[in-house]
């Protein structure tokens, strides 16, 4: 093989195809995947609808650099009780998917049921006042209509109730394998 370039480039592109097929074309036709899952059909969102406004801001302002919108199946998202570990099908609406890639601040995946839509305003406004020491900028200068669609965008980031049902009683079996 030292002596024949060719066919190490020959093998280097069998593997690589192989690659190629095995992590981008065979996924296409795993149904799981390609499917939207309930909690994904609740982000498919009205063209003009507060929610989809509000998705548009959150990309404008580049909230997807400092949060994620996924919660893994690790113990470093399971430990901090983030929400239901979520499927592929849960981001079948989503383009762009604002998946994210650093957690500068808290995932947001779930969000919209850890608290109300008046806190999330304040938070929006003065994060300080909600959360002391947050690194999160001021978003004051939004109109009173983008507060809201953003606002009713953080509030549409929710499982549904069977999915949340599935995970609590995940949490309690868990609990009670610990003991």
């Amino acid at each position: 093989m030292e002596r024949k370039p060719s066919a190490v480039l020959i093998v280097a592109l069998i593997l690589w195809t192989f690659g190629v097929a095995g992590t981008v074309i065979l996924p296409l036709f795993d149904q799981e995947i390609n499917s939207a899952t309930a909690s994904g059909e609740l982000r498919n969102y009205q063209e003009d609808s507060a929610e989809a406004r509000g998705r548009e801001i959150y990309v404008q302002n580049g909230c997807q650099t400092c949060h994620t919108q996924f919660v893994r199946a690790l113990p470093a998202d399971t430990n901090q009780n983030l929400g239901p570990v979520t499927k592929g099908g849960d981001y079948k609406y989503d383009l762009p998917h604002l998946l994210g890639s650093n957690r500068t601040g808290p995932d947001l995946m779930w969000v919209g049921l850890k608290y109300n839509e008046d806190w999330q305003r304040q938070h929006l406004i003065d994060p300080q006042s909600t959360s002391p020491g947050t690194i999160m900028p001021s978003f004051d200068y939004l109109s009173n209509q983008e507060l809201d669609d953003l606002v009713a965008y953080l509030m549409s980031l929710k499982p549904t109730e069977e999915r949340l049902e599935e995970y609590k009683k995940e949490l309690n079996d868990a609990k009670s394998n610990s003991n």
